[in-house]
């Protein structure tokens, strides 16, 4: 019972190979136990579709849907006991849902299965084990979903959240660096311009001095 959750959960989790669905479906018929006698006997008299109360209504249910009556067929069919019970009462009263008097669909379908031993307080009885089946499905499968959202959704958010951040911490990175590059360029023409005057400065006093030291030069050949 542990795995059913996973199993029904993997239908709108992830996205089945069609392949499988139809070699599981075919293994399934294959090992599908045959019907009672009084369960033939109405399926050859009503060679109608076969619905569930819901899906009468709905002859346009969706692919998930239908992988879920699928599931559950295969859950109740698993838990059916040896001898007629619930399940087999449940699929005579789809098999006769042609049939327009529900009283009559009821009362047919315990009839032709009270031949073979079935009775009013084993049918409600076994009708109560399948819920108490559903309900054990059903906290195996919310377990499942609460392992998915784990996995698939909260795991996720958080991996988002993070990326979130590092995007925010790595945009005041650049920020700042790009505020150094702007310092950078504003050092940079302070440093050319002062580099420039200095050299400016420097050649006009070796002039100035080259000029001065001849002078002195001459006039020290004319006057000494």
């Amino acid at each position: 019972m542990a795995n059913l959750g996973k199993k029904i959960l993997s239908a709108f989790v992830e996205v089945s190979d069609d392949k499988k669905q139809e070699e599981d479906k075919q293994a399934e018929e294959k090992d599908r136990a045959p019907a009672s006698t009084a369960t033939q006997s109405f399926q050859q008299a009503n060679p109608s579709p076969t619905f569930t109360n819901t899906t009468a209504h709905n002859s346009y249910a969706s692919p998930v849907n239908s992988k879920f009556k699928d599931y559950f067929e295969k859950l109740f069919k698993e838990a059916n006991m040896p001898g007629p019970d619930y399940f087999e009462f449940s699929k005579m009263i789809e098999v006769m849902q042609a049939v327009p008097d529900e009283q009559v669909r009821y009362t047919t379908a315990f009839a032709g299965l009270s031949v073979q031993g079935l009775d009013k307080q084993k049918l409600l009885s076994s009708a109560t084990q399948y819920l108490q089946l559903l309900e054990t499905d059903a906290k195996n499968f919310h377990s499942s979903v609460d392992a998915a959202l784990q996995e698939k959704v909260h795991e996720k958010k958080k991996l988002m959240e993070e990326k979130d951040n590092r995007i925010q911490q790595l945009t005041q990175e650049i920020s700042a660096l790009q505020n150094e590059l702007l310092n950078l360029q504003s050092e940079i023409k302070e440093n050319e311009a002062k580099i420039e005057a200095n050299t400016g400065g420097y050649k006009n006093e070796s002039e100035a001095m080259k000029n001065r030291i001849a002078w002195d030069m001459e006039k020290i050949k004319r006057y000494i």
